[in-house]
């Protein structure tokens, strides 16, 4: 595999990092958007809500402390996560 320079750009919608996160290649159409549960209702109010994706929730079993995490793809990102939030509780 031949090894090319990438730049990463990341965006703090609210400013603060520690809160919702996007990065993106520059020159791809993909994006990661990292969403604190606790940040969840301010995503639901961004453009990128409505988009198509693959996410992944992460937490941990209540009865090993043992990490777990759940992949799913959809079709609207801030109905099926919202849905998630309501249901799941890692």
């Amino acid at each position: 595999m031949s090894e090319h320079p990438q730049t990463i750009q990341i965006f703090l919608p609210s400013g603060d990092p520690q809160g919702i996160r996007t990065a993106a290649i520059t020159t791809r159409i993909v994006q990661v958007i990292e969403i604190p549960r606790v940040r969840l209702e301010s995503f639901l109010a961004m453009p990128e809500a409505g988009f198509v994706g693959v996410y992944v929730l992460f937490g941990e079993n209540e009865q090993t402390s043992a990490p777990m995490a759940y992949v799913g793809q959809t079709g609207n990102l801030g109905t099926r996560l919202k849905q998630h939030n309501e249901k799941k509780d890692f």
